[in-house]
Formats: structure tokens, C-alpha cells, sequence
């Protein structure tokens, strides 16, 4: 199943492939038509970009444009903070969008300290030459949809069984929400290993912490209630008390660290149509 929009397809993804991968979304721009600038929200997750077009300038947070995904491939994530991108004339670009551990479950790849460089947001991996051969082989198909072929084939013969642990956190996920539980330790209780164990695991598999996670899924709380009323006025007073921050100052902190702008500013900007929001892999709140 395939849902197409003017710079973009999006090409939607089958078990047992679900278990690790998202979505594929195919970025193009015509040679004769206008640049593009989207703003992804964060999500956490992971993104591998294959780029066959002219370069694709990104960005996190509120910074402008400065990186270039220039020759092959980018390894972008976890997503912690707003992603910027620029889409020239003759873009493109095939995006997987990995669910979860699913990027560490493929290519095995410790997500702690992807880059070598301690980063306070997403952390971006350009051109590695572990990419290269699947790149050249992808690059000689001529069309989106034999390239999402390929990509599903060789994701099916990297596929590796979940971690065990990482397993028991994916199914109780709906802990997290839960203020008179410790998801850790009742995991490590489950587990029978340390709490420590579990945090350094996850963190590995994931590229974040728990408590990462547990502020992450609160903002994402917010986003969701503020697009289901994206037509409405909606009172910052009323995000406070319904995701239980504890005032103003504590929920524009969170916009600031996720999106680099106030709230106020989020859902005015929402009206332009620019701000896209990938479907994340993380459970609604009960």
C-alpha cells in the first residue's frame, strides 16, 4: 500500500518486516519545480537516508540548514530533537524509518555514541562505507518501488531474533505511563537482572535512556492532543493540566528541548502545512 502527497510517497510495510521497520518514504523533487523545506517532529527512532539526487541540507532544532547528506548515505537518530529538511530541485532520496531497536536489530550497530561525538540531539552518520554496496545496488534500479523491493529482501535476511530483555520492555510499554511504577524496576524484577543491567541494554539497543523515554512519551502526549485539535483554540493552561506538567516554565522547557520553540509558536505554525509528524512505534496513553 502506497500513499503518495506532491514531494512524497510513502510505502507502508509488512510483518514480519513490522517488528523493525516503520515505514520507507520516498523524498523527490521535479528538476523544474521549487525547493521544499519540511520540519519533522521528534519521534526517538532511528532513519537510514539513501540519497540519489542533489544534496539534501538538514538541521536539528531551531538551526538553519547547515549539514548536507552529499554522496550516498546518512544514518540520522534517535530523533530527540526537530529535523529540518531541504528538498532541491532533482532531490532524491529513500528514508527508512525504523521502529524502536529495530536499526540495532538489523545491522547490529551499538546506537550509544553512534558518531563517536557526545550529542545533546539526534546524532547523524554520513556516508559509512558499511552502506556502500547496498547503495550502488539500489542506485542501478531505476524506480522507488523496485528499490523498496530491495530493501525489504535484504532487511528479511538481516532480520535477528529481539533481545529478550529489550523484548520485555517493547511489551510493557504501557508501565511507562503508570506514575506509581517504576518501569525499571519492575522489568529487572521480571528479568531477574539489575536495574543497572537493564538501563545500559536499553540504551544501547535504543541510543536513549528510560528516563528519556518517559519524557519523551509525555511530550508526545501533547503533540498528539494539540493535532486532534489542530482547527481549535487551545489554551497552554489546559496542556499543563491534562499531561500533568507542573507549570508553564516545565512544558515550554520540553518545547524547547524537542521542538526549539514555545508552545504558542508550535500551534501557530502547524497552520502552514510544513511540519510533518512520522508515526512513531510508542503506545498511546491508557
Amino acid at each position: 500500500m502506497e500513499q503518495t502527497d506532491k514531494d512524497g510517497t510513502l510505502f507502508l510495510v509488512e510483518e514480519p518486516l513490522e517488528e523493525v521497520i516503520n515505514s520507507f518514504y520516498h523524498l523527490f523533487v521535479a528538476p523544474e519545480a521549487e525547493s521544499i523545506t519540511r520540519h519533522v517532529c521528534p519521534n526517538l527512532e532511528m532513519m537510514l537516508v539513501f540519497s540519489f539526487g542533489v544534496p539534501i541540507r538538514i538541521s536539528f532544532h531551531n538551526n538553519p540548514l547547515y549539514i548536507e547528506v552529499t554522496r550516498r548515505t546518512a544514518v540520522i537518530g534517535p530523533l530527540r530533537q526537530m529535523l529540518n529538511y531541504e528538498l532541491l530541485a532533482g532531490a532524491d532520496a529513500l528514508v527508512v524509518n525504523f521502529k524502536f531497536n529495530g536499526f540495532q536489530r538489523l545491522f547490529g550497530m551499538p546506537l550509544t555514541g553512534l558518531t563517536g561525538v557526545g550529542t545533546t540531539g539526534a546524532e547523524i552518520l554520513t556516508d559509512d562505507g558499511r552502506f556502500d554496496r547496498l547503495w550502488e545496488e539500489l542506485a542501478a534500479l531505476p524506480s522507488a518501488e523496485q528499490r523498496v523491493g530491495l530493501l525489504k529482501r535484504s532487511a528479511l535476511g538481516l532480520l535477528k531474533e529481539n533481545d529478550q530483555v529489550i523484548q520485555a520492555v517493547i511489551g510493557n510499554l504501557a508501565r511507562f505511563f503508570n506514575p506509581c511504577v517504576d518501569p525499571v524496576k519492575a522489568i529487572a524484577a521480571d528479568t531477574r537482572l539489575s536495574e543497572r543491567s537493564i538501563q545500559l541494554k536499553f540504551q544501547k539497543h535504543t541510543g536513549y535512556s528510560v528516563k528519556e523515554l518517559l519524557r519523551f512519551l509525555r511530550f508526545k502526549e501533547v503533540v498528539a492532543y494539540i493535532l486532534a485539535r489542530s482547527n481549535q483554540k487551545i489554551a497552554v493552561f489546559d496542556l499543563i493540566a491534562i499531561h500533568d506538567y507542573h507549570d508553564q516554565s516545565h512544558l515550554i522547557k520540553d518545547f524547547q528541548y524537542f521542538l526549539g520553540m514555545a508552545p504558542q509558536q508550535f500551534i501557530k505554525n502547524l497552520n502552514n502545512g510544513s511540519f510533518c509528524v512520522v508515526n512513531d512505534t510508542y503506545p498511546a496513553q491508557p
